[in-house]
């Protein structure tokens, strides 16, 4: 199992890659757009619009590309860090869950927690249980198969 310090690697990365990304993917089309305008008002020829749109590529279009590639890095990494901990909170409850633990570990906000646990529901082929105060569990009959972080331990087995 990759353990908390993967858990806190993919968190920051997440944090990380999306505030750099936003920053180069506005700075980036900003510059881009700027030097359009430019061109647009302006009506440069020859050498002075070849530099013009070799600013644009090198200050512009590069640096909202990378902007654009941190910002998907960023959100897969916090997508594999709520998947881990969506893992590790099955493990540790044996494969029964409810929306209250979820969002507690968490701390996403109920719709957003619910939305994610409907949809592993259903890659997971989860059942349901409710409880006399109404509350819903997820239970999972067998650890579900996911990438080489799952654990093989089954805990529907009381092991």
């Amino acid at each position: 199992m990759q353990g908390k310090g993967w858990d806190v690697i993919s968190q920051i990365w997440s944090k990380v890659g999306k505030l750099l990304g936003g920053l180069l993917l506005v700075g980036g089309g900003t510059v881009s757009a700027g030097i359009l305008v430019g061109i647009g008002v302006g009506h440069p020829g020859g050498a002075l619009l070849t530099v013009l749109l070799t600013l644009m590529v090198f200050f512009g279009l590069a640096p909202a590309s990378l902007g654009g590639l941190l910002l998907y890095t960023g959100f897969k990494a916090e997508h594999h860090a709520l998947r881990d901990r969506f893992f590790q909170l099955l493990q540790a409850n044996r494969g029964r869950l409810s929306l209250l633990d979820f969002v507690a570990v968490t701390r996403l906000e109920p719709a957003i927690a619910r939305r994610h646990l409907d949809i592993w529901a259903k890659e997971f082929f989860a059942d349901f249980e409710v409880t006399d105060s109404g509350e819903i569990y997820y239970v999972y009959g067998s650890p579900p198969a996911t990438r080489k972080s799952a654990s093989p331990d089954h805990w529907a087995s009381g092991s």
